[in-house]
């Protein structure tokens, strides 16, 4: 996985150098950049330091695949490059374990690529895991119970704590309950034991 490093005077300097000398598109593009003054005359400099997307992708197949197939699972893959992340769905001989009790190994994983990729680049990089279509199903889940405990507190107008989840399984409680007339939603606890609350908004 290639690092590319470039400076000038201005972040569309710097990019528009980048994008011209690799000849790709900006959205093909991971990047991060840093402003520096330098000299006496204290002048303002841009340093850019990207990587190209292709490149990580084939980077996360190849950790993944040395990752699972150490488990004894066969392993296929099912990349996707969104706008703001790279989406991977894996699917294996034995997909539980790649799940997880509570998809805790799923999320174990997802860390380890996004620490990996980090520690080579200094670019942190939104990569989402998926096993078959565990984190549709899982979404659904959370989905049907917010509503199920929201309609609850509407009707005894005493909060609900929900049980601890991650930042993932707590937005999505938000998003669903945002509009939810009567209700509003906040998060408590330090992590990992971090929690939605669900109270009545008057």
């Amino acid at each position: 996985m290639k690092i590319y490093e470039y400076e000038g005077k201005t972040e569309e300097e710097v990019i528009l150098k980048a994008l011209n000398e690799l000849n790709v598109k900006e959205d093909e593009l991971i990047y991060k950049t840093k402003e520096e003054i330098t000299g006496l005359l204290k002048k303002k400099r841009i340093k850019l330091r990207l990587i190209i997307k292709t490149d990580v992708i084939e980077y996360s197949k190849e950790y993944l695949n040395n990752l699972v197939t150490g488990l004894g699972l066969d392993l296929q893959l099912e990349t996707k490059r969104e706008q703001n992340c790279i989406s991977i769905k894996m699917n294996s001989n034995n997909n539980s374990i790649l799940i997880g009790k509570k998809g805790k190994t799923l999320e174990s994983i997802q860390i380890l690529l996004r620490q990996s990729i980090f520690n080579k680049t200094g670019i942190f990089v939104n990569i989402i895991l998926n096993v078959e279509n565990y984190k549709e199903k899982q979404e659904k889940n959370i989905q049907i119970l917010s509503k199920k405990l929201a309609k609850e507190v509407l009707q005894t107008q005493i909060e609900i704590k929900m049980d601890s989840m991650n930042s993932y399984e707590r937005r999505i409680v938000h998003e669903t309950l945002k509009n939810y007339k009567g209700i509003k939603t906040e998060s408590e606890g330090e992590e990992p034991n971090r929690s939605v609350v669900i109270k009545p908004s008057k």
